[in-house]
């Protein structure tokens, strides 16, 4: 009997101290997740109050890029005509000739073309300088734009806008139309992009940076 006191004494013992153990370890890791709970709770409480969007932590906060949209909404919308370029491959100056009336033509922008009418839009912010109608070209809008940009909207028809109207991306200038010079087409929009004074191909223009111009 003695030999089993002495047994069951350290072993009652032990299981105590491993008891008080387990509770200081369950009671630390307690502690340590209601402060991390505690800590993510008033990071997402601050960041509300102070109206700011907090990034997470290695996530790269991209700048807004200030770019020229297409001149035209639809999904149908395909190019006929190319810009002209000179100093271009033969095969792509020659989707960039315009024949009229027997008379060879560079294009001087590009002419958007669909089957069904299509909103007009202008690609960036600025203000309409001239409003004018032609026999031949049709309806033409012209559009001063910031860092010597004007882009010019041809051959449109239900014109929304009048000289002085201030536009802002995206404003619509009318509808897809029709004129002499684009007869092959069921609908279309010449369009125009004159940069400090000289015309540049609008496709090259759309991925550009308007603010690093």
């Amino acid at each position: 009997m003695k030999s089993v006191k002495k047994l069951f004494v350290p072993t009652v013992y032990l299981v105590a101290v491993l008891s008080v153990v387990g509770c200081v370890f369950l009671t630390i890791f307690s502690i340590n997740k209601y402060l991390t709970e505690r800590e993510r709770f008033d990071y997402s409480i601050n960041g509300i109050i102070d109206g700011k969007v907090k990034p997470v932590q290695g996530e790269e906060v991209k700048p807004q890029v200030n770019s020229i949209i297409k001149p035209y909404r639809g999904e149908d919308v395909s190019i006929g005509r190319y810009f002209y370029d000179f100093e271009g491959e033969q095969a792509s100056q020659e989707k960039s000739i315009i024949f009229y009336e027997n008379t060879y033509m560079q294009n001087s922008g590009v002419d958007y073309v669909s089957e069904k009418a299509f909103d007009v839009v202008s690609v960036l912010a600025g203000k309409v300088v001239s409003v004018d109608v032609d026999e031949t070209l049709g309806n033409i809008v012209k559009i001063e734009h910031d860092k010597g940009i004007i882009t010019t909207y041809q051959g449109i028809d239900n014109v929304a806008l009048k000289v002085g109207d201030n536009v802002t991306q995206g404003t619509v200038v009318g509808t897809s139309g029709k004129s002499l010079v684009n007869s092959n087409y069921t609908t279309s929009l010449h369009f125009e992009v004159s940069y400090k004074g000289e015309l540049v191909d609008p496709e090259n223009f759309y991925s550009l940076n308007i603010d690093e111009l």
